[in-house]
């Protein structure tokens, strides 16, 4: 509980920190395939570059600094470095073949390694640049540190805590290498199964490559300017949701379907999702009752409240021309989000579980004797006081967050509504929007949108420990 009265060990983190940056810079090197191949030779050569010089500088740093093991506070600070600075080394490709300004595509690699989907690029982009932010929306929705874990990282306890931070679940094998090898199987499956669907539907194959990255992620990117709705048909879109659903589950679920095919309904995150996903598009049909004709409605409610609490944020229709009301409930789903265990973002179903859990203790209470023992359960596992206070805790300062960056928007002349709803998508790491994102935009309100979208990804608490004066100074 106190060791951050000891500070960090910026040796440490800078030892770990630069076999990240390896892996970030062979990361780099994927999308220069894309490039050769559309011939987009200057593109391709900037990657190899770049990524090149960072593979060589990481791999310096890290013969260069001493060995050591990663306590706790470390492994927080990597885990709110390394978004960042992953996004800040994708930017340099991005604004040199683009010419876009640093900010912009620094804004862009921020949405694609948080898995957001928000976009500033201008709509002239080539394939190479379409390719990369997937590919990095892909990365950074199973987690660079699980990548970096199955190939670099030995065994031990700096492993163990760094898979620990990035995901808190039990592991699903002895050891947390060989389940982030799992993880990374069941992952690439996933995107392998989405591809085919989507290409077998009739999705061109460079199209399908391409969301079946962001979406598996739930992402959010789409290589059509109109995301999902550049699509004739309701084909399309309905894989589409398909692909994000099966990233927005705990993945957990999957080798147990291998044993039972039913075991998915035993899940409770997933039966809960369920049950908000059907409030979320009645409500939705509810609000465009005679605004569209009911089978256009339904389409558009069930295609959106998916992709609302999937956080994938792909959109059949101008968010900016919807009523009031869908945009509040679209708001609402953005914020309870998919499952813990997944690629999804938001608050996350679990958390809002035992919150649930929370109040309906506190009213039992009133109707036993004081001496009774009452401990917190969901379904047969005992909630700790420690998570509890955790999760409170997130909720409070995303709660916090939010406000704030909604008033900033409202100082800008943004109304009320469109504010929380545009904070709401970055915070969640969802990438719909009301029409205020764009190249246009304020610089303040990207730097806003780009600080919700980080501490949307790494969870907030990490990154506000990264800044906390006592992490690196004793007092």
């Amino acid at each position: 509980m106190y060791e951050l009265v000891s500070p960090v060990k910026p040796l440490v983190v800078l030892k770990y920190l630069s076999v990240l940056v390896m892996g970030a810079g062979a990361m780099l090197l994927v999308p220069l395939i894309v490039a050769l191949y559309f011939g987009e030779y200057s593109i391709a050569g900037t990657y190899t570059v770049i990524g090149t010089s960072i593979i060589f500088l990481g791999y310096l740093f890290h013969r260069l600094l001493p060995d050591g093991e990663l306590e706790w506070k470390e492994a927080l600070i990597i885990a709110a470095i390394i978004f960042p600075f992953a996004a800040f080394l994708s930017a340099i490709p991005f604004t040199l073949s683009t010419g876009m300004p640093f900010l912009d595509a620094f804004f862009e690699a921020v949405s694609g390694v948080t898995t957001t989907g928000l976009s500033v690029a201008p709509a002239t982009v080539g394939p190479a640049f379409l390719f990369a932010r997937s590919w990095l929306q892909w990365v950074g929705g199973i987690g660079i540190i699980i990548i970096i874990l199955m190939v670099f990282i030995p065994p031990g306890t700096s492993a163990h805590r760094l898979y620990a931070i990035n995901s808190p679940e039990t592991p699903l094998r002895p050891g947390v290498t060989a389940t982030a090898k799992v993880l990374v199987q069941i992952y690439c499956l996933l995107t392998a199964i989405s591809f085919i669907i989507l290409f077998a539907g009739g999705m061109p194959l460079f199209d399908a490559v391409c969301h079946a990255l962001s979406a598996v992620s739930t992402g959010g990117f789409s290589t059509q300017p109109e995301s999902a709705a550049g699509f004739s048909g309701l084909t399309i879109p309905f894989l589409i949701t398909l692909s994000c659903l099966m990233g927005a589950f705990n993945f957990s679920l999957y080798p147990r379907l291998i044993e039972n095919k039913l075991a998915i309904f035993s899940d409770i995150q997933f039966r809960y999702f369920l049950v908000f996903a059907v409030i979320g598009i009645l409500l939705l049909f509810f609000t465009l009752a005679g605004k569209t004709t009911p089978t256009e409605g339904l389409s558009i409610s069930v295609f959106q409240a998916f992709s609302a609490l999937s956080t994938a944020g792909f959109s059949t229709v101008d968010i900016g021309t919807l009523p009031d009301g869908s945009k509040a409930v679209l708001t609402a789903l953005m914020w309870v989000g998919g499952s813990v265990g997944s690629t999804a973002g938001g608050i996350k179903i679990l958390r809002l579980i035992i919150l649930l859990k929370v109040v309906h203790l506190v009213f039992i209470r009133y109707f036993l004797p004081r001496e009774a023992l009452t401990p917190l359960k969901v379904k047969d596992e005992v909630i700790e006081t420690e998570m509890v206070y955790n999760i409170l805790t997130f909720v409070f300062l995303y709660s916090l967050v939010l406000i704030v960056s909604s008033f900033i928007f409202m100082l800008h002349g943004f109304s009320l509504d469109n504010s929380i709803f545009e904070v709401s998508s970055a915070l969640g790491t969802v990438g719909l929007s009301c029409g205020i994102t764009s190249a246009a935009m304020p610089a303040l309100l990207k730097g806003v949108l780009i600080i919700d979208m980080l501490l949307g990804r790494i969870e907030i608490i990490p990154l506000f420990i990264l800044l906390f004066p006592r992490t690196w100074v004793k007092r």
